[in-house]
């Protein structure tokens, strides 16, 4: 109970992405890890624990085993730390009826119809000018309190709504953030001249005002805001027995906080380890990953290249004994003996809708991790990496379900198949079992926590010895 306690924690600390990588680096800080910056030089050696942030909303956390030489693999672990939302469009003022609302994008493919009726409210970056020296500053912001809803048309008006419900996200999602005469009432002629004058009047004063008390700056000097809509109700345990788990985001900051966890839980055993160990958490994964920050991209090879140079040169002793990484196509060996957890949460089984699932495959509460299975590779899984991970399970003693989808469904995928096609290393798709994704609100249960944190902590310790004894001739 006490990890999916701390799981709760996590969520609710994290309502966008920036906030995921935020919550993210406390924990690494707190045991130990160093960041670095990816604009400066890298120097690693065995034993060191470092970690790298993309654009605040992915992070990258390395662990170098203690007896690593060059040419070991790595064991790594990718997940994401976005979900289905509403952001802010860019002018995000409009107005109907005599309500103020907020002009929002639907990001990535949400169950939207549950976002109506909740208390919303916002949360992401700003950047800010300092005043003083023109400098544009990276702030977080998270309004604690609710601030906009979107309501639902009352039956009487809208007869057929339980036989088919359809909103049109243009038109219908707008959250109501106040009424135009309170709007007027709280904006003197001098507050909204100056807003004009900035170039901040893209979005309603009242809400420029709150976050700017928030940042503790002038309204004038917000620049740009990047904010995400999310729910204020808490994450909480639920269940007559206490075994559920009811939180927002779950896909995928369930997977996101167990990976670090396990990172954090394997270091006692990191001195004796001759692998690089990795967690990999991407943005964007819920659109596609084609970004500067996102699995689609050029960051993780060029990444995973540095690691290997930085620790090249001080594993062979430094200086004019460093190997000539290009000659020796160390990064290439290196990838050859490396293995990825594509980490992303999977379908439970609907009670409901029992028929939905393939019969033999039917993943539920309780029972252990999900191995995923795609024979086109939606996910990446195969023959071997499908062994490598069951042994890892049996070793570890997790429990491990498999499943593979209706031949009559669609099927979504993952970061496995794009970053392994990228890379050209060994890959599974695993997650934890789940119900309701894409909801505004989803379901899993506590004991899957637990498990999560087990395997993955299993992962970074047993793979070396279980790849050693796979023949690869």
């Amino acid at each position: 109970m006490s990890h999916a306690k701390e799981l709760i924690n996590f969520i609710n600390k994290s309502p966008s992405p920036f906030h995921v990588v935020r919550s993210a680096c406390e924990i690494l800080a707190n045991n130990g890890f160093r960041e670095l910056l990816e604009y400066e030089p890298w120097k690693l050696e065995p034993n060191d624990c470092v970690f790298v942030t993309k654009n605040h909303s992915s992070l990258f956390a390395v662990a170098v085993g203690g007896a690593y030489k060059p040419g070991e693999g790595f064991g790594i672990i990718g997940a994401h730390t976005d979900s289905p939302c509403l952001r802010l469009k860019p002018i995000s003022e409009r107005t109907s009826e005599g309500f103020v609302e907020l002009a929002v994008q639907t990001y990535g493919g949400g169950l939207w119809y549950t976002w109506f009726d909740r208390e919303l409210t916002l949360a992401g970056r700003c950047l800010v000018r300092n005043p003083t020296t023109g400098a544009l500053e990276q702030r977080l912001v998270h309004i604690a309190r609710p601030l906009a809803c979107v309501p639902s048309l009352a039956i009487h008006l809208n007869r057929e709504v339980n036989k088919s419900f359809a909103p049109n996200p243009e038109v219908h999602l707008a959250p109501i953030l106040c009424t135009t005469l309170t709007e007027q009432l709280h904006s003197s002629a001098g507050d909204i001249d100056g807003l004009k004058e900035s170039g901040a009047s893209r979005h309603p004063a009242s809400l420029l005002r709150l976050i700017a008390a928030e940042l503790q700056c002038a309204p004038s000097d917000l620049v740009e805001l990047e904010l995400y809509l999310a729910d204020t109700q808490p994450a909480r345990i639920g269940g007559i027995h206490e075994e559920f788990i009811h939180a927002p985001r779950l896909d995928n900051q369930f997977c996101s906080y167990t990976s670090i966890q396990a990172l954090v839980n394997s270091l006692p055993s990191l001195k004796e380890d001759s692998y690089v160990r990795v967690v990999c958490l991407y943005d964007h994964e819920e659109i596609g990953s084609r970004s500067t920050q996102g699995a689609n991209s050029l960051f993780t090879e060029s990444l995973f290249r540095r690691i290997t140079d930085a620790l090249s040169v001080e594993a062979e002793g430094g200086g004019g004994g460093g190997v000539n990484t290009a000659a020796s196509c160390l990064f290439e060996r290196t990838m050859a003996r490396s293995f990825i957890l594509s980490a992303d949460q999977a379908h439970a089984v609907h009670p409901s809708w029992p028929e939905k699932h393939e019969p033999a495959h039917k993943p539920t509460f309780h029972h252990g991790i999900v191995l995923k299975h795609h024979c086109s590779q939606n996910y990446a899984t195969n023959g071997l990496t499908s062994a490598i991970v069951k042994e890892v399970a049996r070793r570890c003693q997790v429990p491990l379900q498999e499943f593979v989808i209706r031949q009559d469904q669609m099927c979504g995928s993952t970061i496995g198949p794009i970053v392994a096609s990228h890379l050209g290393v060994m890959t599974a798709d695993v997650g934890g079992a789940q119900l309701a994704m894409h909801s505004c609100r989803e379901m899993t249960c506590t004991t899957s926590v637990g498990h999560a944190i087990a395997f993955f902590t299993g992962f970074f310790e047993h793979l070396p010895s279980i790849l050693a004894g796979v023949s690869f001739k």
